[in-house]
Parts: C-alpha cells; sequence; structure tokens
C-alpha cells in the first residue's frame, strides 16, 4: 500500500500567511477506516457531549436546588452541557489554521543562518523508561528539557492527543503553553477507536514560522480493517493483562498477530526571519520485523518525496535502526541518493538523527544524555546539532 498525504493535521496558532506551499506530491489522500472514523467521533462529539453533560448535571442541579427543583435542573443541564460539549467538540475539529501576515522579527541572535535543530522522541510526555502518565512535573521536566538547549527547531516523535497512557494529554499543546513557540504542529500517524491519536511534530522557535504542513502516513504492511485491528489489540491487551497477573506464559488468543503499526511523518515548510524558506520533516519509522520490508516501505518512500523540492532540507527521525546495522547503511545510501547526508554523525550510537541538504554545514553533533541520578524526561536521549547555511544557499529560488 503506498504512502498517503493526510492533510488532517493538529496546527496549533497560525501559518505564516505566504505565498510558497509545500511542492505537490501525485499521492493519494488518506482515508479513513470505520475504526478511525470512530475514533474521531469519540473525540470531538462523544467527549465533549459527555464532559458537557456532567458540568451540566452539576450546574443544573445547584441551579435548581436554589429554584426548588433540583431533579428538573439536573435533566435540563445534561441537556444543554451536551449540546455545547457537542458543538464545541466540532467546532474544534472543522476550524482550519488561520494564516496571518507577520511582522518581520528580529535576527536570531546566534546568526541568521546557524540553526540548532533539536531531535527528540518525547514518549509522549510521561517520562523516562517504562514511566505512564504525564504528570505536569513531567510535562514541566521535558519542556525545561527542551528549553535548556534553546533550539530553534525541534523535530519530535511520540507526541500523544487523546490517550489513556498518557491521561489524555495533548502533548503538543502542553509543550506550546509551556515554550511558547513561533510554530507547532502534529501529523497523526494512527488513529485509535477510543479517539488517540500519535505523531510526529514540529516546533520552531526565535521568528521562525511555519508556512506549510502535511502529514505523510505510512499505512500498516498487513492491512488497515477493522478485524486485523481488532486481533492485534486484543492479543496485545490479553498480553498485558497476564504480565499484571504474573502468569508464567501470556496469553496470547489471536497467536500474536504483527503489532498495528502505521508509521509517517510531518512535512512542513518554514520560513526564517530573513525569508528563507527550508522544508522540515520529522518522521518516526519501524525498527526490522518478520513479514515485511519496513526499510523499503518507509524510508524508501518518504525518500522519494524529498526530491521534489530543491531547497533546504533538514530531515530528522527516530528511525528504530541502531549505528552499524546493515539497515543503517543502507538508510544512508538512500538518502544520499536524495541528496541529504546525515549531520548527527560522530554523535554517540543512537536510534534518532537528523540529515540535511547540501545547503548546510554541520557542527557539534551531541546525544544529550541525562546525568546520572537526574530523572530523564523520556525514554529517549535528545540529540542535538548545528548546521550553518551557505550564503549562496541563504536566498536561493528554492524550486
Amino acid at each position: 500500500m503506498p504512502i498517503v498525504i493526510d492533510k488532517r493535521i493538529h496546527v496549533l496558532g497560525a501559518l505564516d500567511a505566504a505565498t510558497t506551499r509545500l511542492p505537490a506530491l501525485p499521492l493519494p489522500r488518506s482515508r479513513w477506516s470505520a475504526v478511525d472514523g470512530m475514533g474521531v467521533t469519540t473525540r470531538t462529539g462523544l467527549a465533549p457531549a459527555a464532559i458537557g453533560a456532567l458540568v451540566g448535571v452539576i450546574v443544573g442541579t445547584i441551579g435548581g436546588a436554589i429554584a426548588g427543583s433540583p431533579g428538573a435542573g439536573a435533566g435540563y443541564g445534561a441537556l444543554a452541557g451536551a449540546v455545547i460539549g457537542l458543538v464545541w467538540g466540532v467546532w474544534r475539529f472543522a476550524r482550519r489554521p488561520r494564516r496571518v501576515e507577520r511582522p518581520a522579527p528580529a535576527a536570531i541572535a546566534r546568526g541568521p543562518q546557524t540553526l540548532k535543530v533539536l531531535e527528540y522522541n518525547v514518549h509522549g510526555g510521561m517520562g523516562g523508561p517504562g514511566e505512564y502518565w504525564a504528570t505536569s512535573n513531567d510535562l514541566n521536566r521535558l519542556a525545561d528539557e527542551i528549553a535548556k538547549y534553546d533550539p530553534d527547531i525541534v523535530l519530535m516523535q511520540e507526541l500523544d492527543r487523546f490517550a489513556f497512557r498518557s491521561n489524555f494529554t495533548d502533548t503538543l499543546a502542553a509543550l506550546r503553553r509551556r515554550l511558547n513557540p513561533d510554530g507547532a504542529v502534529m501529523a497523526p500517524s494512527i488513529e485509535k477507536i477510543y479517539g488517540r491519536e500519535e505523531g510526529p511534530g514540529i516546533l520552531t522557535f526565535h521568528g521562525i514560522t511555519i508556512v506549510d504542513s502535511r502529514g505523510l502516513r505510512i499505512p500498516d504492511p498487513f492491512g488497515n480493517n477493522t478485524t486485523r485491528r481488532f486481533r492485534a489489540i486484543a492479543d496485545n491487551y490479553a498480553a498485558t493483562a497476564s504480565n499484571l497477573l504474573k502468569r508464567k506464559r501470556q496469553w496470547h488468543p489471536f497467536r500474536q498477530p504483527p503489532e498495528y503499526q502505521p508509521r509517517g511523518a510531518a512535512d512542513t515548510l518554514v520560513r526564517l526571519p530573513d525569508g528563507t524558506e527550508i522544508r522540515v520533516i520529522s518522521g518516526h519509522f519501524s525498527s526490522p520485523r518478520p513479514g515485511a520490508d519496513e526499510q523499503r516501505r518507509q524510508i524508501d518512500a518518504i525518500a522519494e518525496t524529498v526530491g521534489s523540492w530543491d531547497g533546504p532540507t533538514i530531515l530528522g527521525a527516530d528511525f528504530n535502526v541502531r549505528d552499524g546495522s546493515p539497515e543503517f547503511a543502507r538508510e544512508h545510501e538512500v538518502f544520499a541518493a536524495v541528496g541529504l547526508q546525515e549531520s548527527t554523525a560522530g554523535a554517540p550510537p543512537n536510534s534518532d538523527r537528523v540529515y540535511a541538504s547540501r545547503h548546510f554545514t554541520a557542527a557539534n553533533p551531541q546525544k544529550l544524555v541525562a546525568p546520572e541520578g537526574v530523572a530523564p524526561a523520556s525514554d529517549h536521549s535528545p540529540v542535538l546539532v548545528e548546521l550553518t547555511m551557505s550564503s549562496s544557499s541563504a536566498n536561493a529560488p528554492s524550486n
């Protein structure tokens, strides 16, 4: 199944009102399955209506008690609250990001053509390995970790939205409130039946704005139908339950079907304060697994889209492939063929890497491991690199 374009992205704030857009790609649009549709309905309709009804019952009961009819007040309050919640949820889903004219910001203090790029799998804002439940302290620690390095562009993976595991936190929104970026976008790769979204995203700072954005979604190789997805999730939950019950053997009622695992990338066009436009891609890809050539399906597919833009390009991802493996070597070959070289070469081995086009010179690649005794902000260590754009490339026509 080919890579597809998904325009249903999660954008916070406004986009830069530029005339340039991302290059057109000869790819089909993403289409919802029944499970996807149920997830969207739950998140945008049922959940807001239920919350509104609950608030309405409380308010209506109090108001009814004052008026001498608490039962009627509760009923009318529930109805009114449900309607308000439903309208609010649908409005939030249907609205499109505004494009606004922005005043020219001040040049970046480090020099307008040197960018600090941070690549970071943020684990839903839940903290270190094995951690779940995104508390305010966890999110503060994650935001502090990002702010500490004062990046210009942050490429992120495992952003959650309405997920059980991270207590329904919108990771992108939580980071935006704490960091006040100039641009914030998430491109969901997966939609669960109860409304959870997960995917990669991008934050921009220091006057760098997002001009255009879309999702590049890579469907699961074993199918997207409801039966396949149900078997995979039921088997996974059965295994989790058997672990909690400390069974010697895990339950696998459906004989361990492959995990349902679509992947994807957030594909954006950003604008520097001096007007230079850069294509920035943040991806999350699968490790090798039996029955599917994940690298050809994912890395090759994303690399093919790079050739549609000959301007400055930055691509970062959690590749789930370690340095020195055959997949690592082939990854370099595939990206080199479309003009991208690894910028984080020289940093300690990691599955998170950054690639850049010929327009950039890389310096100071680092893997930023938490000091001994300090709780990590994620189950991945961020990777940082400085990319300096040549003066001849900065304002050249992009395509």
